[in-house]
């Protein structure tokens, strides 16, 4: 898996759990191919957290937890979390 898909998927995967994309600046930088952003800039609570390492798991089929998202400070830090775990 290359970077640019594990992003994709990520981001995909938040959009799908999430949906609270309403900031236009946050979500412009999502869809940025070389975007990334602090994680709290997206304002996910615990269920988020569990539902998009659920997603990411089903779209990448890597093991991924909620302590793995929750460790992450930056959008970039979950792709390298998802391509390592991905193999």
């Amino acid at each position: 898996m290359t970077e640019a898909e594990a992003r994709r998927l990520i981001v995909e995967a938040l959009h799908q759990t999430a949906r609270s994309f309403n900031n236009p600046v946050v979500s412009a930088r999502l869809q940025a191919p070389d975007g990334d952003l602090e994680l709290g800039e997206l304002e996910l609570d615990s269920l988020d957290l569990v539902e998009w390492s659920v997603e990411i798991e089903k779209r990448s089929g890597a093991a991924l937890d909620t302590a793995d998202l929750a460790a992450a400070t930056r959008l970039s830090d979950v792709v390298k979390t998802v391509m390592a775990k991905a193999g």
